[in-house]
């Protein structure tokens, strides 16, 4: 990898990553765990999406709300498309789900002006699917159109006592708020996905594009930079030159005046934003600045070294406060409920609770 003068190949920087990604810290420190498991069952975990927008009643896509278990995103729309007799560009969703879950998501299909939606439906009648709605829109879903995530989800098993342990942590994260990493999944089984993503950067302009493999480095080094924030007594607290988010309208800025940007970040006005290293990424300066190059320097990257690849980079909320987590008992375990906005993961909320590390 490239520019640094004291530059690591690609199998030690995976190497180093898959460590540290296998300890990150909690943000409720000195509770215990309720332990447990989920996804025992598909019913077990539920996520209903939600889309920024409602159908408008016109257009040529028609956006379809179903519930399904046991079939992926991917597979489920390849399913209906071929039930509608549509090439793979004419289906969208906004994001993908989980296999093993009940989930209500929204795709959109081009069946054109003149497609009545009662033929539609037929068309999709002996698929096993719960079909929820139906309407018109004129524009296709794409990537990135979901506006947050609903959970309904029961870890089963627990330890003894879970509930008043989970509701003791609850607490405790209303005061820090949740570090808003990336799950697991996004690295794969067993992590396989890092020493391809990184071998990948490390070709430079040679390499072939992989958005998703992009995605892996970027995600794992905005982990890291979490997760050392986290480790220098960091996270509940601004630092000079962060880039932040208003929480209202989403604008971002960056922080001038510590002292009076800090008062607003107590008050939840602003959240801080860590980096999805890109050519194009929007960089803390300062304090907060140095980190991010630090980090950077430790893996031998540049921001340029994104720039072959497409990745442009971005800005991602470093903390998740969840303003409507319910925790109640259930027959078999303890019931979590909550929303998400989108990119976030649900497992990352569940971690601070189950405590697999431990």
């Amino acid at each position: 990898m490239t520019t640094n003068d004291n530059p690591i190949d690609s199998t030690q920087a995976a190497t180093i990553v898959m460590q540290t990604l296998a300890r990150l810290p909690y943000a409720a420190n000195g509770l215990p765990g309720i332990g447990g498991t989920i996804k025992e069952t598909p019913d077990d975990f539920m996520v209903e999406e939600v889309l920024p927008y409602a159908a408008c009643g016109e257009g040529e896509h028609v956006y379809i709300t179903f519930r399904r278990s046991g079939w992926n995103t991917a597979d489920a729309a390849r399913r209906m498309q071929h039930c509608l007799n549509l090439a793979p560009s004419d289906v969208g969703w906004g994001g993908r789900k989980d296999k093993t879950a009940v989930v209500v998501q929204t795709l959109s299909f081009r069946c054109g002006v003149k497609a009545q939606l009662s033929d539609v439906q037929q068309a999709l009648s002996d698929l096993p699917f719960e079909i929820l709605a139906i309407n018109r829109h004129r524009n296709k879903i794409k990537t990135g159109h979901v506006a947050a995530n609903r959970f309904t989800i029961i870890v089963s098993q627990p330890d003894a006592d879970a509930l008043s342990k989970a509701l003791a942590i609850a607490e405790q994260l209303k005061q820090t708020g949740i570090p808003n990493f990336y799950g697991p999944q996004r690295f794969g089984h067993n992590m396989q996905n890092i020493p391809r993503a990184f071998a990948l950067l490390a070709k430079g302009k040679k390499a072939r594009k992989d958005a998703f493999m992009v995605s892996v480095v970027q995600s794992a080094l905005f982990n890291i930079w979490l997760q050392k924030r986290m480790d220098a007594g960091d996270f509940h607290r601004l630092l000079a030159g962060d880039i932040v988010k208003k929480t209202d309208t989403g604008g971002m800025f960056s922080v001038e005046d510590l002292a009076a940007e800090s008062l607003r970040f107590d008050d939840g006005a602003i959240v801080y934003t860590g980096p999805i290293f890109g050519f194009k990424m929007k960089s803390a300066t300062q304090t907060a600045g140095e980190r991010e190059t630090a980090l950077l320097d430790e893996f031998g990257l540049t921001a340029e070294d994104f720039r072959p690849l497409r990745a442009p980079g971005s800005r991602r909320e470093a903390i998740l406060n969840l303003t409507d987590l319910t925790i109640t008992e259930a027959p078999q375990g303890v019931r979590f409920s909550f929303t998400l906005p989108a990119g976030a993961y649900a497992t990352t909320v569940l971690r601070e609770f189950i405590r697999p590390d431990d």
